[in-house]
């Protein structure tokens, strides 16, 4: 439970008055008073000045409260993850997703999979795409979650000693804003790309995406590219104002409406799948089995 000193120290930034702040939180104006100087007290700064008018922050008020607000997030968003893992834990399946990074068979044939495996209940826990993202939910398989779905690596499943199954392929494609000059294309050339500057997911988050993305490079002259750190609606939002490009996967068209899929004239896929612990108990692994059925793989 996060401390009562911190959530007052919160309230009354965001009301602006302690009488306020007491209203909110069912307390008299002086225990309000009370918890705020001895907070101060104890970290040693002055988060409020004070005046006839009420309060307000210092500097070193405001940045304390910008990070605070961060950590009572974090701490309400790792709350609830465990308490679904908890409840979740006996009987349903758990899921890892990557945010905006998943296969379209996952997505797209959940409803048949579930349909014809009424028998095995299934919960999802959505993780960003960035490299952390990435590497916790890999050491998750097996603890926290029974499978997660992700680009198909199998020294990745060695590294982590788990099991991968490859389910499907998606092509890279470019995602367009819809203003940008190349959006009415039907394919991609190189001679289309020369001189663009063409985002994409940072280095060392998938061995895959970077040698596909690397052979781009080499075939599809005269471009530069930058790196972001995941991919995410924020990402696809700052590209699309920038009238920027991104390399993405076929299979996430349906995520960011703004912008438009384009194929490459030269195709490079990137192969998905699921991954398992070596340990899944029989409902993991009956599951399983149903998804291989509806794979195109399969």
């Amino acid at each position: 439970m996060l401390d009562d000193y911190l959530k007052t120290f919160i309230c009354a930034a965001e009301c602006g008055s302690f009488a306020k702040a007491a209203e909110t939180l069912f307390l008299s104006p002086n225990a309000v008073k009370k918890r705020i100087n001895a907070f101060e007290e104890n970290l040693g700064l002055s988060l409020f000045e004070r005046n006839l008018k009420g309060i307000k922050l210092t500097p070193a008020g405001k940045s304390f409260y910008d990070d605070s607000k961060k950590l009572v997030q974090n701490y309400n968003s790792a709350v609830e993850k465990a308490q679904a893992i908890n409840e979740n834990k006996s009987d349903a399946v758990r899921i890892g997703i990557m945010d905006t990074f998943s296969d379209e068979f996952m997505l797209a044939s959940w409803f048949p999979v579930e349909k014809e495996n009424h028998r095995v209940r299934s919960s999802m826990f959505f993780f960003g795409t960035s490299k952390e993202n990435h590497r916790t939910m890999l050491r998750s398989v097996g603890k926290d979650i029974d499978i997660c779905v992700d680009v198909y690596d199998e020294k990745l499943a060695k590294e982590y000693g788990i099991n991968a199954i490859k389910l499907s392929e998606s092509e890279i494609c470019c995602a367009v804003p819809r203003s940008h000059r190349l959006a009415d294309k039907t394919e991609i050339s190189p001679a289309d790309l020369c001189g663009e500057k063409i985002a994409t997911l940072e280095e060392g988050r998938s061995s895959i995406w970077d040698s596909a993305v690397d052979a781009i490079r080499e075939d599809y002259f005269g471009i530069s590219i930058f790196e972001v750190k995941k991919f995410s609606i924020k990402t696809f939002n700052k590209c699309e104002n920038e009238n920027r490009i991104m390399f993405v996967t076929k299979n996430s068209e349906k995520v960011y409406p703004f912008m438009k899929w384009v194929p490459l004239s030269k195709n490079y896929n990137i192969p998905f799948g699921i991954y398992y612990s070596k340990n899944a108990d029989r409902k993991t692994i009956g599951l399983i089995d149903e998804i291989k059925k509806f794979s195109p793989e399969n």
